[in-house]
């Protein structure tokens, strides 16, 4: 049942910042908001009789956004790390644990299992993530890490031989393993450092923390 304690931006509304690449967490399907991410917000808000409204901004600091009453809740597959604490803003429960992997050429397999194997390479990664911050950390010297524009352009730029690795959580290597069979496969799984969990950056004056939290509580096993 709804509650009027909910105090959204818009009236009647859930008002979601999602990134726009990040399959199959959260993703834009030629404008069509996509995504597992999306999929559990929408039945949330279903069940709060509100409308789920989707906008797409870039990942680095989406989870900044419902802090300045640009959204009520951010949603990309975040970790709610420490130094992404911000004002007016709350973290859910978490609702997934994720592991850190490298994307790869099904090609590659034999030779590139671990991050020691990308010395002399190029790893892609997404500004402000964590992937970016994995691969900084554990990288060889040697090892190039650049910042890809969104996922299709680091999945062009693989499958042309421009980089040799695309660093992500090891749900999206494994759902795009599966998606372009025989093109990818997954090296270095393994857990961030602290183990890494999704969670929703809320905008606190909304009221939907104690809320979101008692559905991610029921809900959680189905995401």
């Amino acid at each position: 049942m709804p509650t009027d304690t909910l105090t959204p931006l818009v009236a009647g509304c859930l008002t979601v910042a999602a990134y726009h690449g990040f399959r199959p967490i959260t993703w834009s399907d030629d404008g069509t908001p996509a995504g597992r991410d999306i999929v559990f917000l929408r039945a949330f808000a279903a069940q709060q009789q509100l409308e789920l409204v989707v906008r797409f901004a870039p990942f680095d600091g989406l989870w900044e956004l419902p802090g300045r009453d640009w959204c009520d809740v951010a949603a990309a597959g975040i970790a709610p790390l420490p130094e992404r604490a911000s004002h007016g803003v709350v973290w859910s429960a978490p609702y997934f644990r994720v592991q850190r992997a490298l994307l790869i050429r099904a090609a590659d397999r034999s030779r590139l299992h671990t991050i020691a194997d990308m010395a002399g390479r190029t790893i892609a990664v997404t500004r402000g993530s964590t992937a970016e911050a994995d691969a900084r950390r554990r990288a060889p010297a040697d090892a190039q890490v650049v910042v890809c524009e969104d996922q299709q352009s680091a999945l062009d730029a693989l499958m042309a031989g421009a980089i040799d690795a695309y660093g992500t959580g090891d749900a999206s290597c494994d759902y795009l393993v599966s998606a372009f069979p025989g093109a990818f496969a997954v090296a270095d799984r393994h857990p961030y450092d602290p183990p890494e969990t999704f969670a929703f950056a809320l905008r606190a004056a909304s009221g939907v923390h104690e809320l979101l939290d008692r559905f991610i509580a029921e809900h959680r096993q189905h995401y």
